[in-house]
This record gives C-alpha cells, sequence and structure tokens, in this order.
C-alpha cells in the first residue's frame, strides 16, 4: 500500500524549502523540519519530507538501503530517477552512517563546473549543541558547536580531505528525530 506524501504539496514543499535554505544559510544550527512526510522504514518522515523538496524528474539520487518499498514511494511522489552508484547521484540517502560509502565517492564537482556535486542526507542519532566539534565559515558569526552522534570515526578525516580540494566537494544535511542540520562544502571544522 503507497503511503500519503504531503497533505498540501506546494505549501508543504515550499514550507521546508525556506527551513532548508535557513539551514544550509546557519550551517551547524539544528533546525526543525517543519512538514514531516510519511515514510516506509528505514526512512524518518523528516528525511523523506526532505527528498520530496529536494528531488524531482531531473535528479539522480542513490540509496544506501534500496528496497521496493521505499523506491515505489520515491519514484511515485518524486518522480526521482535512482542509481546504482553513488558518484552519479545528486543527492544521495545514508540511513546506515556507519557503513556509508567514502565521502570521496559521490561526486564532488569539477574545477569548472563545482555545483556538480551531490548532497547527502544522512540519518544520525543525534545532535548536542554543548559539545562536539567546532564550525566556522560562512553563516556563522563566530563558532558553531555541535557534536552529531552516529557518525563513523573516519567520517571527519575524509571530510577533512575534501575540504582541502574547496570549492569542491560535497553538502550535507544531517537528519535526527523531526531537527536537521546542514553543513556545506564551505563550512570549516577547527581544530582543537
Amino acid at each position: 500500500m503507497m503511503l500519503a506524501a504531503f497533505a498540501h504539496p506546494v505549501f508543504d514543499s515550499q514550507r521546508n524549502f525556506r527551513e532548508l535554505l535557513q539551514a544550509m544559510a546557519r550551517p551547524a544550527v539544528p533546525r526543525l523540519v517543519p512538514t514531516p512526510a510519511a515514510a516506509p522504514a528505514p526512512i524518518l518522515p523528516a528525511t523523506m519530507a526532505v527528498l520530496l523538496t529536494l528531488c524531482d524528474a531531473d535528479t539522480a539520487l542513490w540509496l544506501q538501503q534500496p528496497n521496493e518499498e521505499v523506491a515505489s514511494h520515491l519514484r511515485f511522489h518524486a518522480g526521482v530517477r535512482l542509481v546504482q552508484e553513488p558518484a552519479d547521484a545528486d543527492f544521495a540517502l545514508i540511513t546506515e552512517p556507519s557503513s556509508m560509502p567514502p565521502l570521496a565517492r559521490f561526486a564532488h564537482g569539477e574545477l569548472r563546473y563545482p555545483d556538480r556535486s551531490a548532497s547527502l542526507i544522512v540519518q544520525v542519532e543525534g545532535f548536542d549543541g554543548n559539545a562536539g566539534r567546532r564550525f566556522a565559515g560562512p553563516g556563522i558569526n563566530d563558532v558553531e558547536q555541535l557534536a552529531i552522534a552516529g557518525l563513523p570515526a573516519e567520517f571527519w578525516q575524509q571530510r577533512a580531505a575534501m575540504s582541502a580540494q574547496l570549492p569542491l566537494g560535497v553538502d550535507l544535511i544531517f537528519i535526527s528525530g523531526e531537527r536537521m542540520v546542514a553543513l556545506p562544502r564551505t563550512t570549516r571544522v577547527l581544530e582543537d
């Protein structure tokens, strides 16, 4: 049985898109996903809302844990094209961060076209704004601090290696419960 998506597709997508823009403009600051959408497992409702807001028939999506119910749901509601290889994706959904592919396997753009890179939507265990790594860069006044629970140990080393290649890289949207946090490629992780 096909789950319903947004009750009011145009307005719900617009509300979510505005919050996504705010999340990208204010990196490392958790924001509420205003209109979650019904989702088959293992996708969280907030994650589905982000996918339905960003994906359409012109985008390619890679699923870490593909299953027929998820694929049918996304094709029906967003018309999205699913791809087999991470490097072919405009967007990638990571539902098990502990076993995610290395960041280098995703499209990270070209010097002439840095925008031809992937955005990763990563479901994580939680956020803690009083601990964790310190972030700086565009959209951050001084420093933001945030712990993102559930990422593999090598994740931050991979991101640091990719950050050295700016303007190339991937943009990240983390989802936990009904909250999201964006880390654009321009956000720096400060060393202690």
